[in-house]
């Protein structure tokens, strides 16, 4: 029967449903005392099986965010993805399957997946979480088969659904935001980046209303996020492959998305745009990411 894996030391406790995509289910942050659930859905009953929608945290693998027409452009040609939510193919493949759990223990636990159709290259997803001090650490690893010949675009990110208050205020979020990349109806990427005034209200901090944001943002260089609720503050780092964040506003929760590139990379870059965080994948070139979440 499929079980869920909680990793925990003095400061939290997580959740983790590794059927129901790895996702995450519930983070419980202990400080002066109390404890405080970051995620929506966390204090609910959680199916090992199914990740229901807008709850916990699940990982995007082998692309994030969205692919216009499901049309994947690499240097052998373009591939058909499913249109999961068209006219896009949305936020990888691996959110839904069951990974397998390599190790575990107290504090961490170390998970993986082998890719599959319709996905066109032989490969794997390596993913680890581990809980040190006051840091939740979580590091991706797309892998290409050693009997992959060929090159192909990977991305990698995280897509948390947060409550918007933990239990008095709403939460502010402020980020190190160079600029926001323009999106077209239906949230199709044009490839102009533009400083918004969305832009300049995360650079100095800012509580977003019920779908005012759903956009993507390039980091500046070393850049992160914080999350600060009157209980306790967030911060959300990465490694030098996440270069950008999305955020999104629904009525229940805000989405602060830690990913490797923007909206549609590979084809914004096979048009000659910059800046997109398109990278490739091959034998000896692995796409690793990593996003530390730490809180006081």
């Amino acid at each position: 029967m499929p079980a869920n894996i909680t990793i925990s030391n003095e400061s939290a406790l997580i959740t983790i449903s590794p059927e129901a995509g790895a996702s995450l289910r519930s983070i419980k942050v202990n400080k002066n005392g109390n404890s405080y659930e970051l995620l929506s859905g966390g204090d609910n009953e959680h199916d090992p099986s199914e990740l229901p929608h807008g709850e916990g945290s699940f990982i995007m693998a082998p692309w994030v965010n969205r692919i216009r027409d499901g049309r994947l452009v690499t240097s052998d040609g373009i591939h058909e993805l499913p249109m999961n939510q068209p006219p896009h193919a949305i936020h990888g493949l691996e959110r839904d399957r069951e990974w397998t759990v390599k190790y575990v223990s107290e504090s961490s636990l170390e998970l993986e997946i082998a890719l599959a159709e319709p996905w066109p290259y032989a490969g794997k997803v390596e993913y680890s979480l581990s809980l040190e001090g006051s840091s939740l650490i979580q590091t991706m690893r797309l892998i290409a088969d050693e009997n992959e010949t060929r090159t192909f675009p990977g991305s990698l990110g995280w897509h948390p659904w947060f409550n918007t208050t933990l239990g008095s205020d709403l939460v502010k979020a402020t980020a190190d935001v160079s600029a926001q990349w323009e999106l077209e109806y239906p949230a199709t990427a044009t490839g102009k980046l533009e400083v918004t005034g969305i832009t300049e209200r995360l650079q100095q901090g800012t509580r977003f209303g019920v779908k005012e944001v759903d956009g993507c943002f390039l980091m500046n260089k070393g850049g992160g996020a914080v999350l600060s609720w009157p209980e306790l503050t967030m911060t959300m780092t990465g490694s030098e492959t996440i270069t950008h964040f999305m955020f999104y506003s629904p009525e229940h929760a805000l989405c602060v998305e830690p990913q490797t590139c923007t909206v549609d990379a590979a084809q914004l870059a096979d048009k000659g745009f910059a800046d997109t965080g398109h990278l490739l994948v091959d034998r000896e070139n692995p796409l690793i990411a990593t996003t530390t979440w730490s809180w006081e």
